[in-house]
């Protein structure tokens, strides 16, 4: 069985209603994309992102957040893995654009012409008298099954895996935003100082052990999840946390 498959039927839920509030609230119980909760902050956390992008003259690049929960933690891991473990060359790209995270239903009641599905990322080109939406998307790879070879032998596996979904993304950065090499590490400096230290607009930074997860700012409220989920590779121990919309 897969890691990601056990935090992913964990984030889901099948018994949320016998969960306590908080957890409830944490994983999608509350103000879903039909309601007027959290749903309508989230619309007016993208509204608010094109026109921060509009007044810094600057493009938006949404990291969209995929409307089936069983997904949510496989994207935030790998936003996660990219922004706390890339490289120079992959993150100064971000250094040229507003970021924020949203779901595509959301996005397009700002943005009619972001397209259908739910690609990796959205640029959103805000120079023009229209604005304009290019999807941008790549295949990541998944982590290598538990039990489909010795567990040394896994960890090392998994560790490509991880690696691979990091240059994934970044060659998309590079390919999609430009690939300027100028002031790299003063550039990618800036970005971890928005992105890293603080989440991007629209969710949360999260940490994922064996026992569980926990929402960074609320670790008083303790794991969000009980034991169980099994071993969780360093390198994906924090990630974007997707469950719920009401993050600043």
């Amino acid at each position: 069985m897969k890691r990601r498959h056990l935090l992913g039927a964990a984030a889901a839920g099948l018994a949320m209603s016998a969960w306590p509030s908080f957890i409830q609230e944490a994983f999608g119980g509350k103000g879903d994309a039909s309601s007027g909760g959290t749903a309508a902050k989230t619309r007016s956390k993208a509204s608010v992102a094109v026109q921060r992008a509009k007044q810094a003259r600057r493009p938006l690049l949404v990291f969209v957040i995929p409307a089936d929960d069983s997904q949510k933690y496989d994207r935030g891991r790998a936003f996660g893995e990219l922004l706390n473990h890339g490289t120079d060359k992959d993150l100064a790209p971000l250094s040229d654009v507003e970021v924020v995270c949203a779901t595509m239903s959301d996005l397009k009641k700002v943005v009619p012409g972001a397209g259908e599905g739910d690609p990796l990322m959205v640029l959103v080109r805000t120079d023009g008298a229209s604005l304009a939406a290019t999807q941008l998307d790549a295949a990541l790879p998944d982590d290598p099954s538990m039990g489909s070879m010795p567990w040394d032998e896994l960890e090392k596996a998994t560790e490509r895996t991880i690696q691979s979904r990091i240059d994934a993304l970044g060659m998309l950065l590079r390919k999609e935003l430009g690939a300027d090499s100028r002031k790299l590490e003063a550039r990618a400096a800036s970005v971890r100082a928005r992105m890293v230290r603080q989440p991007p607009s629209g969710a949360r930074w999260a940490r994922a052990s064996g026992c569980g997860t926990t929402i960074e700012g609320e670790e008083n409220r303790g794991p969000r999840v009980a034991c169980g989920m099994g071993h969780v590779p360093e390198k994906s121990g924090r990630f974007l946390y997707f469950f719920t919309n009401e993050w600043t």
